[in-house]
């Protein structure tokens, strides 16, 4: 019988319904995962307005230490494999049975070791509460290695929606149904921990069912090892270092410091954390899984880089320019008096959100195209600038430390970009030409958000910063609707045309 061959145009046409099928797909994903991923953010906020008034920042203090232990024993307990069965073109049952076998495993073994020297981990922080959190944290290592693998393998099937509302519902469960509530009849510092320890158990329960048709039974292959290990282990090496980075400056600050200086920074890195952290997220569940399908195309990856920048330029920007210039506000209202020693390092971590954000589209770029050595590189590079800065800057107080921790971050993104440029191709001017729509937009935010408050002054805090938020949202939705090349530039207009509804003809896109 016959083969018959694929004509030119067959194959061509075949190749741009794929790519509309693609980009159809990413702005649902993106739909449904920011969505969700704001509604959370949202929540967040109430949440922690709540709980500020209720817990004292020594008692954030304490269960921010046990959180670090938590978050640095999980990452490693994965060993990068996740991230594997998301970027691998081929992946087989018995590479699935494989890493969820060796990822709970190892689990397993590091629970029991969190087990064993947690008088030893509470002595070197200095914190004595954590021998008991320590050890009731380590039984839930095991429902947090299957909670990354489950996602990671819905992420592979693109199964963006059930994911993102899965997280969200456990979630509210967890802070909304427990955290509150525990924290309102005085169990202090354990609210926050029984909040984490829930959270986790109830992702692990809806997991395991809305994904049970993606998963296998755990088995180890050596063979599927082999095809992973060298670079699951370069994924391993990259998350254990961003972890690393992200809290070896909470491990000094409450060594060297102390716990009260640590809920006191803690809370204000957690707050300006938000938007980096809505981004990451998407570019771990949405953007990375989709890369990954075309990281053999340069010219597409060079694009959907610059359309990274514009995008997170144009969110990051006007809201870095924002905080920056209503932080007392900020603070007064959301986490109340007794947090006022937080304005400062709100300040100075609200400047350098772009840098975090963008540095997520960076490590998006080397993750999709399997450079997981090169991101293994950036990362130490960047949790040794994190380490020394904050290191050398803590016998200053903790106003130094934000302040050292942010020209860590904004170095590393730079020597990040200019990485990930070279991969794609990208040149120098266009990577600065992006830039330049938010940049401006974000000066005329912070001029006028200056000039609201010298209207409004001696108002209550909260009205200010009611009214700095209905005037800068008002400026935000006029500059888009007269055109909003203004403000994302060309590609981010270009982004925000595919994620918007076709009923939103308001909007003039350039």
């Amino acid at each position: 019988m016959a083969v018959q061959l694929d004509s030119p145009e067959q194959v061509n046409l075949n190749e741009v319904t794929g790519h509309k099928n693609l980009t159809r797909r990413a702005a649902n994903g993106l739909s449904w995962s920011g969505t969700t991923l704001l509604a959370r953010t949202f929540l967040n906020v109430l949440v922690t307005a709540v709980l500020a008034r209720l817990l004292s920042p020594q008692e954030y203090g304490v269960a921010g230490a046990a959180l670090i232990i938590a978050a640095v024993g999980n990452n490693i307990a994965n060993l990068g494999m996740s991230q594997v069965l998301v970027q691998r073109r081929d992946v087989d049952e018995r590479h699935i049975g494989t890493v969820i076998f060796l990822s709970m495993t190892t689990a397993a073994i590091l629970g029991l070791l969190q087990w064993a020297f947690a008088p030893q981990i509470a002595d070197f922080l200095h914190v004595p509460e954590l021998v008991l959190i320590s050890r009731l944290l380590a039984v839930m290592m095991v429902a947090n290695a299957f909670n990354l693998t489950a996602e990671a393998i819905l992420s592979r099937h693109l199964k963006f929606k059930i994911s993102s509302i899965a997280s969200l519902v456990a979630w509210i469960a967890s802070h909304v149904g427990l955290a509150i509530p525990l924290a309102y009849f005085g169990l202090s510092y354990w609210a926050l921990v029984v909040a984490y320890m829930a959270e986790a158990s109830i992702l692990a329960s809806i997991y395991f069912f809305i994904a049970r048709d993606y998963l296998v039974r755990p088995s180890f292959d050596m063979q599927s090892y082999r095809d992973i290990r060298r670079q699951s282990l370069g994924y391993s090496l990259a998350g254990i270092s961003s972890v690393t980075a992200k809290y070896i400056d909470n491990v000094i600050v409450a060594r060297l410091i102390g716990t009260a200086e640590l809920g006191i920074y803690s809370r204000a890195y957690y707050l300006i954390a938000m938007p980096a952290t809505l981004f990451g997220n998407l570019n771990k569940s949405v953007v990375f899984p989709l890369l990954s399908k075309v990281h053999h195309d340069k010219a597409r990856l060079r694009t959907a880089q610059l359309k990274g920048y514009a995008l997170t330029a144009a969110l990051s920007l006007p809201t870095s320019a924002f905080l920056c210039c209503f932080a007392k506000e900020i603070v007064l209202t959301i986490l109340g008096q007794k947090w006022t020693d937080a304005v400062v390092p709100i300040i100075i971590f609200s400047a350098v959100i772009y840098f975090r954000v963008g540095y997520r589209v960076c490590g998006a770029v080397t993750l999709a195209t399997g450079q997981s050595y090169r991101t293994a590189s950036m990362q130490i590079i960047y949790m040794a600038l994190v380490a020394s800065f904050a290191f050398f800057s803590a016998p200053y107080g903790v106003n130094a430390v934000a302040f050292s921790v942010s020209g860590a971050i904004a170095t590393s993104f730079f020597l990040y970009a200019a990485m990930t440029c070279r991969i794609t191709g990208l040149s120098a001017l266009d990577f600065a030409l992006v830039h330049v729509p938010p940049v401006a937009f974000a000066a005329v935010v912070f001029a006028t958000g200056l000039a609201v408050k010298m209207l409004l002054a001696g108002s209550p805090d909260y009205l200010v910063l009611a009214t700095g938020l209905l005037v800068i949202g008002t400026l935000s939705v006029v500059t888009v609707y007269l055109r909003a090349s203004l403000l994302f530039g060309k590609y981010g207009a270009e982004v925000l045309q595919t994620l918007t509804s076709k009923k939103t003809k308001w909007i003039r896109f350039a």
